[in-house]
């Protein structure tokens, strides 16, 4: 698929698709041979070694763009940093084998022409009171949002049997053998459809009733969940929901001529979505793949391979935030923005502009991919991306401390602060937006503003002003480690904390490998 975007205005530019050592003397029998001793193995590569022994195979075969995005993205990268500590391509070839299957499991979730990746995860709630928390006004017994079919009470009712962790009501709905006995709710005016919806519940029964939570478009089932056990489950499955319908979620039993009750609780009915900064997180280490084999000779093996990437991302990846019929175009000429044509995130919104890591991510992509491509709008989107997240910038006491948004009172946090640094060194070392200045600054932050001071134990704080108790979240250095290249005890203070911790995650993983490269 190859499409140009038409410019609009000064603003909108157009994307192009687009060894051998000497011999050693012969030792005479009679004399001792000693060997020399092997180099030894850095202590950060063994470490890493163990982790992605444990952990490196179990993301890039679940296609969730969440998974995809805050897991795999982190693994594909850590191949890249180990490749450039050691030279040895067996982690390339990792790599490769990761994006081949990543790509291939790539969806047109929403039918717009374009493939990338998708989740339910964040996507506005279709139900009201889907915990049954909330009663009616004038009958505790029923849920708010809520209407009971042929029945006032007697046999429908909220009740305080829930699984662990749900919250205090849940929904019990009892045969009478006699007629149908059932819970609904309507979809509400926001809804947009045209896509795949995510249905989730618990349930169980008791007695021979099998429960059922079922989505319904008139009397055409569109996707359904049954509980037949006696002890809390949960289910979920997904949906084929036509735009422009108003379908209903009804809570019911498999027959109504058997005996015994079926509970509900936490029903949900959500969209299932791209999200810009999981196609921006995901791409990165595939678009980073394809600068190196095009910067490298030695690797054009691999050319073939990156090419086929290249293709991906410029002509499906990068495009669909733009020109997508489904989402409308997200690109505002100074950032991009939440897709104006359907809801992902909230469908009560105040504001447009996403937080600085979902532009920002998406802004990295496109640097590197400008790198290769030197398509001018590639560069023109990260450019004001750039400008626009440093004209957010406060300085403290020469530290940098930014929102988490613009919309936001919430600081940054260091997790996602990860995100915003990896954006803001590529445009760095290209000399774009942030100079030398700049990173002393964000340098200072982590320094200044974030560590506890000691030399023996650091830790730092959740947020970039210095307020708030990471806990564990600190572990999460990866990007904050570039830092090191403007003051090494950035470095020493990383492998302080890492010398006796024992990680367990793709944000561990890839801290240990920028310990490794930055060694």
């Amino acid at each position: 698929m190859l499409l140009k975007l038409v410019a609009a205005a000064s603003l909108l530019l157009t994307f192009t698709p687009a060894s051998h050592l000497p011999a050693t003397p012969a030792t005479p029998a009679s004399l001792p041979v000693t060997a020399a001793p092997a180099a030894a193995e850095s202590g950060w590569l063994t470490k890493y070694r163990a982790l992605e022994a444990q952990i490196g195979h179990t993301a890039y075969n679940n296609p969730d763009s969440a998974n995809l995005a805050w897991g795999e993205s982190y693994i594909m990268r850590s191949y890249l940093d180990v490749y450039a500590a050691t030279g040895d391509t067996a982690w390339l070839d990792k790599l490769v084998t990761h994006a081949d299957t990543v790509i291939a499991d790539a969806d047109d979730i929403d039918g717009d022409g374009f493939l990338g990746w998708s989740t339910g995860r964040y996507s506005p709630p279709e139900l009201a009171n889907s915990s049954f928390e909330t009663a009616a006004s004038g009958d505790t017994t029923l849920p708010a949002s809520w209407t009971r079919f042929q029945d006032t009470g007697s046999h429908i009712y909220r009740t305080t049997d829930v699984p662990s962790g749900t919250g205090s009501r849940s929904v019990r709905v009892v045969s009478d053998q006699t007629k149908w006995k059932k819970l609904r709710q309507k979809i509400g005016s926001s809804y947009a459809g045209g896509t795949k919806h995510l249905l989730r519940a618990w349930g169980k029964r008791t007695g021979s009733v099998v429960g059922r939570v079922v989505l319904r478009d008139g009397s055409t089932t569109l996707c359904m969940l049954e509980f037949a056990s006696t002890a809390w489950q949960f289910k979920e499955t997904t949906c084929d929901v036509p735009a422009g319908r108003a379908p209903e979620v009804w809570l019911e039993h498999a027959s109504y001529t058997v005996s015994g009750s079926a509970y509900f609780d936490d029903v949900r009915l959500s969209g299932i979505f791209p999200y810009i900064v999981h196609d921006g997180m995901i791409g990165i280490p595939i678009a980073e793949f394809v600068r190196l084999v095009a910067k490298t000779p030695a690797l054009a093996g691999y050319n073939a391979k990156a090419a086929t990437y290249r293709a991906f991302l410029e002509n499906e990846l990068v495009p669909r935030w733009e020109h997508s019929a489904y989402l409308g175009n997200t690109w505002n000429g100074t950032s991009y923005q939440q897709p104006p044509d359907v809801d992902t995130f909230s469908h009560t919104r105040a504001y447009d502009d996403l937080p600085f890591n979902m532009s920002l991510a998406f802004a990295n992509l496109l640097n590197v991919l400008h790198e290769v491509n030197g398509d001018p709008a590639y560069l023109d989107r990260a450019t004001r991306i750039a400008q626009w997240t440093k004209s957010h910038l406060t300085s403290s006491s020469g530290a940098y401390v930014w929102k988490y948004a613009t919309y936001a009172s919430q600081k940054e946090d260091l997790s996602h602060g990860n995100v915003d640094l990896s954006a803001i060194v590529e445009n760095h070392r290209r000399g774009q937006v942030f100079t030398a200045a700049d990173m002393t600054a964000f340098t200072k932050t982590f320094k200044d503003n974030m560590w506890n001071g000691s030399t023996s134990a650091p830790v730092f704080s959740l947020y970039v002003d210095g307020t708030g108790v990471a806990n564990g979240v600190d572990y999460f250095l990866h990007s904050w480690l570039e830092l090191a290249e403007f003051d090494r005890q950035v470095y020493t203070l990383a492998a302080t904390k890492y010398a006796n911790f024992t990680p367990t995650n793709a944000s561990h993983l890839i801290t240990l490998s920028r310990l490794l490269r930055l060694e």
